[in-house]
C-alpha cells in the first residue's frame, strides 16, 4: 500500500474548518464562524437554564439525565473558542509538518511502520467523522419518530424537541415548534462538527510530531563512524521538539476542558446507569461510549508522543558512539538526556495527556459517583 499523501489527510479537516468558518490556511474568521457559534451557543444557554430550573423540583436523577447533553454542548463552544484563537499557530504547524514530511526518506525500517500509522489515522479521520454524523442523526430526526408514534397510540399530538431547552415562550402551534425544532437540530450538528473537528486536529498533529521521533530514532540508530551526520539530526531533534511545544500550546485549554468535563459526563452517565431504568440503558451506554472514546483517544495519542520522544534517547544510546569523535560523543549524550524529558500535551500543567490521566479521569469519575450514590435516597422518587 502506498504512503497517505500530507494533503489526504488533511483534506476532510479543512473542509470542516470552512464550514466552521475559519478557511483552512486564512487567519481571519469568516461571519459564518460567528453565526454557528451563536446557534450553538443559544441552545447551551437554553438548556443550562432549564437544568438549573429545575434543582428544586426534580430529582437528582433527572439532573444527571440532563447534565450530560448540556455538557457536551458546553464543551464544544469553550473549545473552538480556544482553537480559534490559536488558528495561526494551527496553520503554521500544519505547514511545518507537510514540509518535513515531504523531505522524510522512508526507509525499508521506518517505511511500514510510518506507513501503518497514516494508514491507520487515515481510517480513523473517515470514520470517526462518519459514526458521529450518524449518531447526531438518529438522535435529531428520532423526534418525529417519536411524535407520529404517540399520534397513533395515543391520538395526540406532542410538541417534543430533541433537546430539553427552557424558552421564554411556549410551544403551542406546529410553526413554532417547526422553527425551535430546526434551531435545535442545526446546533447538533453544529456540536458535533465542533468537537469532532477539534479532535481529529488533534489526533492528526500528534501522529505527525510522533512518526517525525521516529523518523529521527532510526537515522540516530544507523549512525555509525562512516556517517556521522549527528549535526544534522540533532538540529532536527530541537527542532521537533520546539513543534511538540507549539502542539502542547495549541491543545493545553481544550485538553483540560476535556478532562474537567468528561469527569463529571462520566459520573453523570454512570450513575443514570446505576439508578435509571431500564428504558434509558441503550441511550446511557451509547452516550457513556461516545465519551470513553474521546477521552481515551486524547489519552492514547498523548501516551504516542511520550514513548515516541523518548525512544529518541534509545536509539542514540544503541548507535556506535563508541566509535566516533569525543565531540560527536558530547552530542549523543546531550541528545540522551535530553530525551529523558520526554515531549508531552498537558492539562493546562495540571496533568499530562497519557494512560495514566485516562486512569485518573475515571477515578476521579468514580469518586463523584460514590458521593453521588451516598447522597441520594429512595425518598428522593417518591
Amino acid at each position: 500500500m502506498d504512503m497517505p499523501h500530507y494533503d489526504d489527510i488533511f483534506k476532510q479537516l479543512k473542509l470542516n474548518f470552512w464550514l466552521i468558518g475559519i478557511p483552512w490556511g486564512n487567519v481571519g474568521l469568516t461571519i459564518r464562524f460567528f453565526i454557528c457559534l451563536l446557534s450553538l451557543s443559544l441552545i447551551v444557554i437554553e438548556e443550562a437554564a432549564f437544568l438549573v430550573s429545575k434543582v428544586n423540583t426534580v430529582n437528582m436523577l433527572e439532573l444527571t439525565q440532563l447534565a450530560p447533553c448540556t455538557g457536551v454542548g458546553v464543551l464544544s463552544v469553550v473549545k473552538v473558542i480556544a482553537i480559534s484563537m490559536k488558528r495561526r499557530k494551527i496553520f503554521e504547524l500544519s505547514e511545518n509538518l507537510s514540509r518535513l514530511y515531504s523531505a522524510m526518506k522512508f526507509e525499508s525500517e521506518t517505511g511500514p511502520v510510518i506507513r501503518s500509522q497514516m494508514v491507520s489515522l487515515k481510517k480513523l479521520v473517515r470514520y470517526f467523522f462518519i459514526l458521529n454524523a450518524m449518531l447526531i442523526s438518529v438522535y435529531n430526526f428520532s423526534t418525529p419518530v417519536m411524535i407520529l408514534y404517540n399520534y397513533l397510540r395515543n391520538g395526540e399530538a406532542s410538541f417534543i424537541l430533541p433537546y430539553q431547552v427552557l424558552l421564554p415562550f411556549e410551544i403551542n402551534s406546529w410553526t413554532i415548534w417547526g422553527l425551535v425544532y430546526t434551531h435545535s437540530i442545526i446546533s447538533g450538528f453544529i456540536c458535533v462538527l465542533y468537537f469532532s473537528t477539534i479532535d481529529v486536529l488533534y489526533s492528526v498533529l500528534t501522529t505527525h510530531i510522533c512518526i517525525n521521533f521516529t523518523h529521527i530514532s532510526h537515522q540516530l540508530k544507523h549512525m555509525n563512524k562512516s556517517n556521522p551526520a549527528l549535526r544534522d539530526i540533532v538540529k532536527n531533534h530541537q527542532y521537533i521538539l520546539k513543534l511538540s511545544e507549539d502542539l502542547e500550546d495549541i491543545f493545553t485549554a481544550p485538553n483540560l476542558f476535556n478532562v474537567l468535563v468528561g469527569s463529571v459526563m462520566i459520573c453523570a452517565l454512570g450513575f443514570n446507569l446505576a439508578m435509571g431504568d431500564l428504558k434509558q440503558i441503550p441511550g446511557c451506554i451509547l452516550f457513556l461510549a461516545s465519551v470513553l472514546l474521546q477521552i481515551l483517544m486524547m489519552s492514547v495519542f498523548g501516551e504516542n508522543i511520550i514513548t515516541e520522544s523518548r525512544k529518541v534517547g534509545d536509539a542514540a544510546y544503541t548507535c556506535e558512539w563508541y566509535e566516533m569523535e569525543e565531540k560527536i560523543k558530547k552530542d549523543i549524550l546531550t541528545v540522551m538526556i535530553r530525551s529523558k524529558r520526554p515531549a508531552k500535551l498537558t492539562a493546562y500543567k495540571f496533568s499530562t495527556i497519557s494512560y495514566g490521566s485516562f486512569c485518573t479521569i475515571l477515578s476521579t469519575s468514580w469518586s463523584y459517583f460514590t458521593i453521588l450514590r451516598t447522597v441520594y435516597t429512595p425518598s428522593e422518587t417518591s
